[in-house]
């Protein structure tokens, strides 16, 4: 795994998030969904975004790739893109980007695909569009070849089929086969194992991450399966009401969490060994609600740091780096009080 910094892994890192903020409904009512988050993505490099459903990791990807539903925009922060900002791109530059340069796998295969054309079809209109001068011949070829680097062994047979008559893991095969075929410089993947069974789904993000490796792609994962992060991922940020609360190299969060949210996710997860008597541990309280959140820190309702101190309720936490690794940045006004407390980490899950 390459050694990166969190803020600036590289000198010219492929993507930079400033800033980011998005907001829902009209403008007298509107909520902030998206707040002040920032990260970056190396060239080659696996950044994984983690956190509940309804913490913002779907709308920041699809922020990214210009996609929000109508009454939900952008309203700060620069989204770079090889020096690019995306944001002030017009409608015909970002349709050049978008499926070339960037693409997005979706998390529900038979929803993305059109039901009434062929697989060979579908790749060859993604090609058509982005890579023109291609002859039809050298088109399949590269249709056929994506569909390798995706783990279709008869990929000259796939083409010819519909969705239909492809089982769940193959279709999303297929879907990264489509965003890898114009060999793309960053992948974004959203959930893109969730309806899959556990051995499709190790099988899937195996065949993504060695396409990713064979290309170069850089690889953004948004997911809620710490274990898949654990085992592919370079670096994770972890994600709670629309804010990054913690992120660094995944042995460092996974080994010594600075956020009370990252370690009671980390502490949720069952291990081999767990008596099987046990209780499961869970977070106490509910995800938050954007339209009624917390003053200071979101998490407070929910944290057994807190204990009605003033300044959580006070002072939103800024994301701040750990002195002994400043690649590691955690929002916690008492993340050293974590380090000095019992050891929730799971390493092991990085082996």
């Amino acid at each position: 795994m390459p050694n990166t910094d969190p803020i600036m892994p590289s000198p010219a890192p492929l993507l930079a998030v400033t800033g980011l903020e998005v907001h829902l409904g009209a403008r007298r009512d509107r909520l902030r969904a998206i707040a002040d988050v920032s990260f970056t993505v190396a060239r080659g490099e696996t950044l994984c975004i983690v956190g509940e459903s309804g913490s913002g990791k779907t709308l920041t990807a699809l922020a990214l790739m210009s996609l929000l539903p109508p009454r939900i925009a952008v309203t700060g922060g620069a989204i770079e893109f090889n020096g690019r900002d995306l944001l002030t791109l017009d409608a015909a530059s970002r349709a050049r980007l978008y499926g070339d340069e960037i693409a997005m796998i979706f998390q529900d295969p038979m929803s993305s695909l059109n039901p009434v054309l062929t697989i060979g079809r579908q790749i060859d209109e993604s090609l058509r569009r982005h890579q023109p001068a291609l002859a039809r011949a050298a088109r399949t070829g590269r249709a056929e070849q994506a569909l390798g680097m995706a783990g279709i062994v008869d990929a000259a047979g796939c083409m010819k089929k519909y969705p239909h008559e492809l089982s769940g893991g193959m279709c999303q095969r297929v879907l990264i086969a489509i965003a890898l075929v114009n060999h793309p410089q960053l992948i974004i993947a959203d959930e893109p194992t969730t309806a899959l069974d556990v051995t499709v789904q190790a099988q899937v993000m195996k065949s993504m991450r060695a396409a990713c490796r064979q290309t170069g792609a850089a690889l953004l994962l948004i997911t809620h399966d710490l274990s898949l992060v654990a085992r592919y991922a370079d670096r994770v940020a972890v994600m709670y009401a629309g804010r990054i609360v913690e992120q660094g190299k995944v042995q460092a969060v996974f080994g010594a969490p600075r956020h009370p949210y990252t370690r009671a996710l980390l502490a949720s997860i069952p291990s081999l060994d767990t008596p099987v008597d046990r209780a499961l541990e869970a977070i106490a309280g509910e995800p938050p609600d954007f339209a009624r959140l917390p003053s200071g820190c979101a998490f407070r309702p929910r944290c057994t740091l807190c204990r009605q101190r003033a300044i959580c309720a006070d002072r939103v936490p800024p994301l701040l780096a750990d002195p002994a690794d400043t690649y590691h940045l955690s929002a916690c006004h008492f993340a050293d009080e974590l380090i000095m407390a019992a050891p929730a980490g799971r390493t092991a899950l990085c082996r």
